[in-house]
């Protein structure tokens, strides 16, 4: 049986560990690690080839920054463009990263990858499920609904069982103290922070796409002046103008350069529609099952029904309104704990 497996190492606490346990298992270990963004990624390099040397694992660096920057953040800059808000770390996880893993791993002859996420694989009638990971605090299910059945009968997450402070302690167990200690990746990898100066940077002019415009009510009537759509998202409220009410972004009108102002009761929605729509089943949507929605990594799961359509779309009705649903974010289906799949809002 061919026990070669390939996994993406960071050089990170999680990829670390995973590939330790991955050896204790009996797997052949490869590890690749991916240049994407050059700003901060050496250190990360180094700490995996030198802890893959220490394993006794082959270890591969894979340079993708020119790809990265054209899929993912030139998907970044135009969506902030088209006046919606971009989710990168699932656009990578769809079209980029996990399709790299799986190209490398037939090169090598691995039947199996893996990589250091916080969730479990579930087989059941049939079908190949995410399901959330046991630490509720590291759960990475949000981000992985775009996987499809292919991928997943290959792909092994030796973390999903385990509690991050486990994680830690198995890094100091085997002498990995400096991983052990290590802090925990947030946000986009290139792009750390307040995403406005990141954006202004990646445009040759700026000015020609960023410019003052209107703040609007639902009416259309002009409320003041702001510094360019694109610097705004929805559900913002700090960073606006001064009213004697609290307003939020409701919505972003880029075609006119006017962002829309609204009560906090104005921010509820009870349905949308996605596109892009990956679904392990649709049968399992049906009335008797009781299938949630989530619209952000850490929003409450919510009762829904989804309507599919045609071209790859869907319809979500919520059974309780929710607020700042921000078109170009996901939409996740949960099920017992299982991810059921999701798409992009509309």
């Amino acid at each position: 049986m061919n026990k070669r497996i390939l996994i993406g190492m960071s050089g990170g606490t999680d990829s670390s560990v995973a590939a330790i346990l991955l050896q204790q298992q009996g797997f052949e270990v490869f590890g690749i690690t991916f240049r994407f963004w050059d700003e901060g990624e050496t250190q990360h390099l180094r700490d995996a080839e030198e802890l893959c040397q220490q394993l006794g694992i082959q270890h591969i660096t894979y340079d993708a920054r020119a790809l990265f920057k054209e899929k993912i953040v030139g998907y970044f800059v135009s969506e902030y463009l088209a006046g919606r808000t971009p989710f990168p770390c699932v656009k990578c996880n769809n079209e980029l990263k996990w399709k790299l893993l799986i190209d490398e791993a037939d090169r090598l002859d691995c039947p199996k990858v893996a990589m250091g996420h916080y969730v479990q694989i579930e087989n059941e009638n049939g079908h190949y499920f995410v399901s959330q990971g046991v630490d509720p605090d590291k759960d990475q299910s949000f981000f992985l609904w775009g996987l499809t059945q292919q991928q997943l009968a290959r792909i092994v997450f030796p973390l999903g069982a385990y509690f991050k402070t486990d994680v830690r302690k198995i890094a100091a167990e085997h002498g990995f103290r400096k991983v052990s200690e290590k802090k925990d990746s947030l946000g986009a990898c290139f792009c750390q922070g307040d995403y406005r100066p990141f954006l202004k940077s990646q445009l040759s002019k700026p000015d020609d796409f960023i410019y003052a415009g209107n703040f609007v009510d639902e009416n259309g009537n002009v409320l003041g002046s702001h510094n360019g759509y694109a610097m705004y998202t929805v559900g913002q409220r700090r960073g606006l103008i001064h009213l004697n009410r609290k307003v939020f972004v409701k919505e972003i009108k880029a075609y006119t350069n006017e962002v829309v102002l609204a009560p906090l009761s104005a921010m509820y929605k009870t349905e949308f529609t996605i596109h892009s729509v990956n679904v392990v089943d649709k049968t399992i949507f049906g009335s008797e099952n009781n299938i949630y929605c989530r619209i952000r990594y850490r929003k409450q799961n919510t009762a829904c029904r989804v309507l599919f359509l045609a071209e790859n779309r869907a319809q979500v009705l919520l059974h309780e309104p929710l607020e700042s649903i921000a078109r170009g974010q996901s939409a996740v289906f949960y099920f017992n704990n299982k991810v059921l799949g999701g798409g992009f809002i509309e």
